[in-house]
């Protein structure tokens, strides 16, 4: 089967969407991968070699010699070496947040790709070269997804099937706010174009089928469930492992103001682990490393972080309790959860209970869920001084991963569904 993935970011192990892709994916029999997207970075990981960017410079810098636009590459079958490519990559981050605070910047992104300039022979010859059976997409609203798929599915008539992560249709638009409202349009239109529809949770299935009455079903990412821990570190090691986008910078400031009250008053530490690719000014930098409590580290491999989060003790999923946040993340699942539950730790969830995330986790035997944070300081405390209790907790949610979240029942269940697509 061969299988083109249309995707805004660089299919990147490191970012969540990239570690998505990879936890689906890799070991399909017989599977080829082609990507298209639009970022100047790099890919990185196991699972594809053939590669067509279209990044924002690119057409700007081409936009009298639009036949110049684009850059089909291939990559060899392993992780290469982007230490070249971090300071772009950090780059484009950083512009990808300021972006959401700058209308004029969203416009001109809008402008851009709305010209279609970018869609000229090089890039029909890259989806010509692939002849994919199938499409997968996430479903966004961006100019560059949508026009992408809409053109593949006009010339090509091959099934679109999307994946829906995170709730980015806007309810209430006012009439002047024309971005916005083109954008539900476009989720819409790609939702009715797909062939099979994905949602993260069951709470945002239910919620796009009400708004679009249409179908959607449920994919998590699977768990390649390791082992459980046998013995506690000294000191008590706590691992955080994603973006600190949506206030979930503020969150985990939370945590680490009551790890150094409760590292004060006991013999027995906790530090807390940061690994994350999102960009943060020094003051913010500075308030999350705290000497003998917390280290912010940059983003790993995702393998690296599949390791590191199997040596923790607790690992972490936090959400913003800021009512603003909180909706535009109300149902949402995060992709990392899959990964706190195959770590072998036990989990702890810190966020309000009305999200779908937390709500899930609250539901995992053996998961700690803190709706409160001014209580963080009393349930730190209960752990560390009865250490039996984060092992017992670990062996839970391990025993509950391994029955409702092995990655080759996921895997081979996609798999199928992909096969019937392309052969009815």
């Amino acid at each position: 089967m061969r299988i083109l993935i249309v995707t805004n970011q660089a299919w990147d192990d490191t970012i969540s969407s990239g570690n998505t892709l990879t936890n689906i994916f890799s070991d399909w029999p017989g599977a080829v991968f082609y990507t298209l997207y639009c970022r100047d970075a790099l890919p990185n990981n196991m699972c594809c070699r053939e590669y067509f960017t279209v990044a924002p410079t690119n057409i700007l810098k081409n936009f009298i010699t639009p036949w110049r636009i684009g850059r089909r590459f291939a990559v060899n079958n392993q992780i290469p070496d982007n230490g070249s490519e971090s300071i772009s990559r950090k780059a484009e981050i950083y512009l990808k947040n300021v972006s959401k605070k700058i209308k004029l910047l969203s416009l001109l992104y809008e402008i851009i790709y709305s010209s279609k300039l970018w869609l000229n022979r090089k890039l029909k010859a890259f989806v010509q070269e692939a002849n994919p059976d199938i499409i997968f997409c996430f479903g966004v609203p961006d100019v560059f997804n949508y026009g992408v798929v809409k053109y593949i599915k006009e010339q090509y008539n091959i099934p679109i099937v999307s994946y829906f992560v995170d709730n980015h249709y806007v309810l209430g638009v006012e009439n002047n706010d024309f971005i916005t409202r083109k954008r539900n349009r476009r989720l819409y239109d790609l939702a009715s174009l797909s062939s099979k529809r994905y949602c993260i949770t069951q709470k945002m299935c239910d919620w796009y089928s009400k708004i679009m009455h249409l179908d959607f079903n449920v994919l998590t990412k699977g768990c390649d469930v390791g082992e459980i821990k046998h013995i506690i570190n000294n000191p008590l090691r706590i691992v955080y492992a994603g973006n600190l986008l949506f206030g979930r910078d503020n969150t985990l400031l939370e945590l680490v103001s009551a790890l150094e009250v409760v590292n004060q008053m006991s013999n027995k530490k906790c530090y807390l682990e940061i690994y994350t690719a999102t960009s943060l000014d020094e003051e913010k930098r500075l308030q999350l490393n705290v000497d003998g409590v917390s280290n912010l580290f940059p983003a790993k491999p995702y393998a690296e972080i599949i390791r590191i989060m199997k040596a923790a003790d607790i690992v972490l999923h936090v959400e913003s309790f800021d009512q603003k946040q909180m909706d535009v993340v109300r149902y949402s699942f995060s992709t990392k959860i899959t990964d706190c539950m195959q770590s072998g730790a036990m989990i702890m969830a810190i966020g309000p209970d009305s999200l779908a995330s937390i709500d899930y986790l609250a539901n995992v035997p053996g998961t700690i869920v803190v709706t409160d944070v001014r209580k963080l300081e009393r349930i730190l405390s209960e752990l560390l001084n009865n250490p039996q209790s984060i092992l017992e907790n670990a062996h839970a949610a391990n025993v509950f991963a391994r029955k409702e979240l092995a990655i080759n029942t996921v895997r081979n269940k996609l798999h199928n569904e992909f096969y019937a697509l392309v052969n009815r």
